[in-house]
């Protein structure tokens, strides 16, 4: 799988879901937290957990998106590249 950059790639603009970077937050993420992340992919990021990704990444609270976030194809390709060179257990 390849990572694209351009936004035009992407299933949704850079900045229109409002998650930092996933190289920024990931890695800072606490494991119950990626864990969490990691059952499902596909499915909607809890507003905690959101929280937390921008508290990590000394974000606004107040431009959190209300709800709905999910993961896109790049924040996916970059967890499966994660997941090969980290040693989970």
């Amino acid at each position: 799988m390849t990572i694209i950059d351009e936004p035009e790639h992407d299933e949704r603009p850079a900045r229109a879901y409002g998650l930092p970077p996933i190289g920024l937050w990931w890695p800072m993420l606490e494991r119950p937290l990626q864990r969490e992340v990691l059952e499902n992919l596909d499915a909607p990021l809890r507003t905690y957990v959101v929280r937390r990704i921008f508290d990590l990444c000394d974000l606004d609270l107040h431009a959190i998106p209300r709800s709905g976030v999910r993961l896109g194809e790049n924040e996916r390709a970059y967890i499966a590249g994660w997941m090969h060179a980290v040693d989970w257990d």
